[in-house]
């Protein structure tokens, strides 16, 4: 998850996907670095304990 400054139409959040990879924007307007912080702390965790793995062609093992 990446903080920005902000994102179009006033969102609070948006995913992008590029290049089989994908990412989290957060608005600094609307999201605090402490919530990106453990937002990122838990995806991180369960991606690692693999609860949650890529599920599109080409995904890394």
């Amino acid at each position: 998850m990446e903080l920005v400054d902000r994102l179009p139409g006033g969102r609070a959040v948006i995913g992008v996907e590029q290049e089989g990879e994908f990412m989290w924007l957060a608005s600094k307007e609307h999201v605090s670095k402490q919530a990106v912080d453990e937002f990122t702390d838990q995806l991180t965790r369960i991606v690692n304990e693999g609860w949650w793995v890529q599920n599109w062609p080409g995904a890394r093992a």
